[in-house]
């Protein structure tokens, strides 16, 4: 038997079987994963806790799933992300996997699966398919790349191959997270729902925090980083623009909003992450939803802190400075250093940690910018291609926000609260690792406050695709 006829019966045989052998190797991977998963907890000893808690977030996927209300698993990461910060599960390293991380792997390991094997369930055609499908290979690239090609002088320490996986997935299933929404949202009503929940969330969170009382474990990981910038956006932008909510509602939105702009600005205005996200997302939401409201804004802003510039200086620049945040410049120089060696695709995923610990020690601090920690994981080719995930994302909201115009209704608030909460996110991006978190800073925890950001943008290309499917009908009409 010649090669060729060998290659082409092995090929008919996997075709013909393809089914049956991908849920062999999921059975494998299973398998596999349980066997990590125990050794893992028999360091840390906790296997019962993490048997559990892994259980629940399976079988809640599976639920989703099997059920087909793929919707549900959304609104499942939004609240194990904001109300089960309580409990995390182990890995043996100083890292731990949040609740919101095992509900999200759950319901789009399954989805994936399904439109694997199913016919009926397909990816849905869109522009947002290319960079992310790009992002994710370059992501497992890279850390191919930095394994085979690391400095022969770098000597990582015994839980770094493990915490690199860890980065690796976050890396990856949070743009998977965003692909999920986009394609399991049939109808509006379950943007609304997401909408209500993370509301609720954040009215609990700050009428918490206002009161005075300890600050919840909760709640305590999911209200960080852009957490604040949604709540407000999506809020201010619902009082703004749905002419269906009562004027208790509207009330209730705007105290909602205030309410985190005096959290974040009066009180806690040192912390640039906090309120700048917060600010340049709701001037752009102001600007969106009247320049005569933007403008006015824009003047009393101006004004105000023209008679005040002496406090604000003092309170805002200097006490950074003090703080140590010029320090930054250097990190950032530092790690432009380190990609000048490694330009094309990085040193991996948390992979500039272990060049910083062995080379710089003194230095080995994360970049404190999302950028710089992108650049020095993937590359450029890995920087430019998830600038290109994040703009297209941005362009079908902004899409979305031209077809709605003028509506008055929900779906225009959620696609102006979208676009601005993105432009939120590139501006939090420049102050830490609130989109992608790095795995020596936030640490893979910080997937509850970062899984926002991709479900609110997930959720507005799906919104497009929905408004794109309702006047497809009207123009073919036409065209007949």
């Amino acid at each position: 038997m010649n090669a060729g006829l060998l290659r082409d019966k092995t090929l008919h045989f996997v075709w013909t079987n393809r089914l049956a052998l991908l849920r062999i190797a999921v059975m494998l991977g299973v398998f596999m994963g349980a066997l990590v998963a125990a050794y893992v907890a028999n360091r840390s000893q906790s296997l019962a806790s993490l048997a559990l808690a892994a259980s629940l977030g399976g079988f809640a996927a599976l639920v989703f799933v099997r059920k087909g209300h793929y919707e549900n698993g959304i609104l499942g990461v939004i609240l194990s992300a904001g109300l089960l910060n309580f409990y995390t599960l182990p890995t043996g390293t100083q890292s731990r996997i949040p609740i919101s991380l095992v509900v999200a792997l759950g319901v789009i390991g399954l989805w994936l699966l399904q439109v694997l094997n199913d016919r009926r369930v397909h990816l849905q055609p869109s522009p947002l398919n290319r960079p992310l499908a790009a992002f994710i290979l370059v992501s497992l690239f890279s850390y191919v790349w930095s394994l085979v090609l690391r400095d022969p002088l770098i000597v990582p320490w015994r839980s770094f191959p493990m915490v690199q996986l860890g980065a690796l997935t976050v890396n990856i299933l949070l743009p998977l997270l965003a692909l999920y929404v986009s394609n399991n949202v049939r109808d509006s009503e379950w943007l609304r729902r997401c909408t209500w929940a993370l509301l609720v969330i954040g009215t609990l969170a700050i009428l918490w925090n206002i009161i005075g009382l300890p600050r919840s474990g909760f709640y305590n990981n999911g209200t960080r980083g852009l957490f604040a910038t949604w709540v407000g956006v999506l809020s201010l932008s619902l009082a703004l623009t749905d002419q269906d909510l009562s004027r208790g509602k509207r009330l209730w939105l705007v105290s909602l909003f205030l309410a985190w702009f005096y959290w974040t600005f009066v009180r806690d205005r040192i912390w640039l992450s906090g309120w700048v996200p917060l600010v340049g997302a709701g001037m752009l939401l102001a600007l969106l939803h009247s320049r005569k409201l933007f403008a006015v804004l824009a003047l009393i802003a101006i004004v105000y802190f023209s008679f005040n510039f002496n406090r604000y200086y003092q309170s805002i620049v200097v006490a950074n400075i003090n703080e140590g945040s010029t320090e930054r410049l250097e990190l950032w120089s530092l790690n432009l250093q380190l990609v000048s060696r490694h330009p094309l695709f990085g040193v991996g995923p948390a992979g500039y940690a272990v060049y910083y610990v062995n080379y710089h020690p003194d230095e080995a601090r994360s970049t404190h910018n999302n950028y710089f920690d992108v650049l020095a994981q993937t590359g450029f080719v890995g920087l430019v291609i998830f600038l290109w995930l994040m703009g297209t994302m941005l362009h079908l909201g902004n899409r979305a926000r031209r077809l709605l115009r003028g509506r008055g209704n929900f779906e225009e608030a959620f696609a102006n609260a979208a676009l601005s909460g993105g432009f939120g996110a590139l501006l939090a991006m420049m102050l830490g690792d609130w989109v992608l978190p790095f795995a020596y800073n936030q640490t893979i925890t910080g997937f509850d406050n970062a899984s926002y950001s991709w479900i609110f943008l997930g959720g507005v290309v799906a919104l497009y695709h929905l408004l794109d499917s309702r006047d497809r009908p009207s123009v073919e009409a036409q065209r007949t």
